[in-house]
């Protein structure tokens, strides 16, 4: 039986390495995109022509899109904004359950969030972004998807604590 718990713990932390892995990516290709719309209206404030509008629309949903995505990621790795003054004085079953009860707080305010952005998703609107005429349901996709993620890791922090030898590596750092 404790084989059979051992291989599926595995298993989810294996998925959420592999999630972790996507959503780099995913904020790589972001951070890149923005990188890339801001220099080219940087170029096109000297070029005769007029500038196309849609590059700073679009590179400003981009760092929304970025925050969102990036959500998840940072839990996981714990690169959040925190305080951290009761992680330094609990220690043992106190620490735990502020642990639990954090990471219980941060997945109900995150699927909250999910379900609202799910139904600005779904909900059928004529309204669209000025510049690129993007449908505004699509906007929040990506913020629907980093706030399940979000919710996912932490719901795994509390059913998949981390390792006391990786909890004092991290309080060492």
């Amino acid at each position: 039986m404790a084989e059979r718990a051992h291989r599926v713990r595995r298993g989810v932390l294996l998925v959420l390495r592999y999630l972790s892995a996507l959503e780099a990516v995913v904020a790589c290709a972001l951070l890149a995109t923005i990188l890339v719309l801001v220099l080219l209206q940087a170029v096109q404030r000297y070029l005769p022509a007029g500038g196309w509008v849609w590059t700073g629309e679009l590179a400003r949903f981009g760092l929304v899109w970025l925050t969102f995505a990036m959500a998840g990621y940072l839990m996981e790795r714990d690169g959040h904004v925190t305080l951290k003054l009761i992680d330094y004085l609990a220690t043992g079953v106190t620490r735990r359950l502020v642990i639990v009860f954090a990471n219980v707080m941060v997945a109900i305010v995150c699927l909250n969030l999910a379900y609202e952005a799910y139904e600005l998703v779904t909900r059928p609107s004529r309204q669209s972004s000025p510049a690129m005429g993007m449908p505004i349901g699509l906007l929040y996709l990506i913020p629907l998807a980093g706030l399940v993620l979000t919710t996912v890791r932490a719901v795994a922090a509390v059913f998949l604590p981390a390792r006391p030898e990786a909890e004092g590596e991290e309080s060492r750092g």
